[in-house]
């Protein structure tokens, strides 16, 4: 059994199982996945109206419900819009297919609002549905790309959404990030999302400039990643905020993630409290600061400093693996507590023996993403406090 398979039979989400029966005469060339959860219908007609329709995509909406809200209105009128852009041309439970009015395009529409998602699976749940579907639908060939894209309902897609990933892939690469910009016409909400939207770009500068493997955007509405690399770490993780972070973190450890500059996508600047952490809730708190008068507050720069100068020391670890004292006092007393605060010290006895190039992937796998951000937080915590963002820039060594 081939790795898809084998997800596919393990680990893939019931509503996979519904699609024994889905029309083998369809055919698709791309797939885009979109959870929505109080979502106006808006969203469904932006898509109908972009040239993207004309693309052969299958437009695959998983429209959720934490267990906690006892308002499924708006999920339920979104069902029915989407319901009626077109013909129902098969169902099968929750699922139902709508060919689009004059396209080759088409709706697939996942109800789990009806049978709500539970509150600590959130929207990791409902982007692995759509994901797991898409993979299913590729496995029987309806879904000719093997690179599944992943937005959000609040996101205006470009023209050239699906040709820019095309003519920019390699067989190295796993995974992409698209640019993008945020927009709102409450001019308060849009200064404050402009504010969160430096710090981002702040944050993956200061990533590019120490030199990490990891220096990529974790937004869900401007991912998108191949089916194979997808089903080799088991698909999204069924948390209620941060699955894109925990996504990417494990894929990148398969390949390359392309940054498509020149593809970018119009994101709507809001204050939300859907999910506990990201975007939303940071616009939320920028606001509020800004109303008493207060900045917003981010990472000394001088973290990316000693990051950098750990990964540079690095090279010269394989060969102190026994000594690991001594290569501490080649480095920084900040770099070796924040270091010994994420359990480098238990990491580094367990690759005793190794050799240096074996040490080395395997120290990549570990001081990956996530490992990179506690150590940001240890030497933010211990030794350099967060300063407000636009000092923060202003002394950075490097340009967002």
């Amino acid at each position: 059994m081939n790795n898809f398979a084998k997800y596919l039979t393990k680990y893939a989400e019931d509503e996979v199982s519904l699609l024994a029966t889905f029309p083998q005469h369809k055919n698709f060339s791309h797939t885009l996945i979109i959870p929505a959860y109080k979502e106006s219908p808006s969203f469904i007609d932006s898509f109908i109206r972009s040239s993207l329709v004309d693309q052969n995509v299958l437009l695959i909406i998983v429209i959720n419900q934490p267990e906690y809200e006892t308002d499924s209105y708006p999920q339920s009128a979104l069902a029915q819009h989407g319901l009626s852009t077109g013909k129902v041309t098969w169902q099968s439970d929750n699922l139902t297919l709508v060919d689009m009015d004059n396209s080759n395009s088409a709706i697939l529409v996942i109800d789990r609002f009806t049978q709500p998602i539970t509150n600590k699976q959130g929207v990791g749940l409902a982007r692995k549905i759509g994901a797991d579907v898409a993979c299913a639908l590729i496995e029987q060939k309806v879904i000719k790309s093997t690179w599944l894209h992943s937005s959000d309902a609040d996101a205006q897609l470009p023209d050239n959404y699906f040709t820019s990933l095309m003519d920019n892939q390699s067989h190295t690469s796993v995974a992409a990030c698209y640019n993008f910009i945020h927009s709102c016409d409450d001019k308060v909400i849009e200064s404050a999302n402009a504010i969160y939207e430096q710090a981002l770009r702040y944050y993956v500068a200061g990533l590019s400039y120490a030199k990490s493997s990891y220096n990529y955007f974790t937004i869900g509405s401007v991912l998108v990643f191949r089916a194979q690399a997808y089903v080799t770490v088991r698909g999204f993780p069924k948390r209620s905020a941060g699955e894109d972070f925990y996504l990417l973190n494990k894929i990148a450890k398969l390949g390359d993630i392309l940054w498509l500059k020149n593809s970018v996508l119009r994101l709507e600047a809001r204050m939300s409290d859907r999910v506990p952490f990201g975007t939303g809730p940071a616009v939320k708190q920028i606001v509020e600061l800004s109303e008493k008068g207060q900045s917003y507050h981010y990472y000394h720069p001088v973290v990316f400093e000693r990051l950098k100068s750990l990964l540079h020391h690095f090279s010269s670890l394989h060969q102190n693996l026994d000594n690991l004292s001594v290569w501490y006092k080649t480095g920084s007393n900040d770099i070796e507590f924040a270091l010994k605060t994420i359990g480098f010290d238990a990491f580094v006895d367990k690759q005793k023996g190794i050799n240096e190039k074996q040490f080395n992937k395997q120290l990549l796998v570990w001081f990956d993403a996530f490992k990179t951000l506690k150590f940001i937080h240890a030497l933010k915590d211990n030794y350099y406090p967060n300063i407000p963002i636009e000092e923060a820039i202003s002394q950075a060594n490097f340009v967002i």
